[in-house]
Formats: C-alpha cells, sequence, structure tokens
C-alpha cells in the first residue's frame, strides 16, 4: 500500500473532491487513478511548504 500523502484542506474543494476520487478509486481497484489523485493532491499549491492557500 503507498503511503499516502497529507488529508486535503478542509477548506479546499479541489482537494476534497481528488480525495473522493481518490476513494472510489481504491474501492474498484483502480490504483494508478488513487495514485493520480494523490499526486494532484501533492501538487496543489498549499500542500507547498512557504505556500498560502488557494
Amino acid at each position: 500500500m503507498p503511503v499516502p500523502f497529507p488529508p486535503p484542506a478542509d477548506d479546499c474543494p479541489a482537494c476534497a473532491r481528488l480525495r473522493e476520487v481518490e476513494r472510489a478509486a481504491e474501492a474498484v481497484g483502480d490504483y494508478s487513478k488513487a495514485t493520480d489523485c494523490r499526486v494532484l493532491r501533492a501538487r496543489h499549491p498549499h500542500n507547498r511548504p512557504g505556500a498560502g492557500a488557494s
């Protein structure tokens, strides 16, 4: 099982949506899609050190 990225920001609809898609993908065994979602969340600006929320 891959190491999970940090949870989505509570106030970020984009992160919340990506987390929903990630969970759905994992539920059906689509781990590639789930990983894609984690990567997109990790690249989201507010997940970078020193970056403000966007």
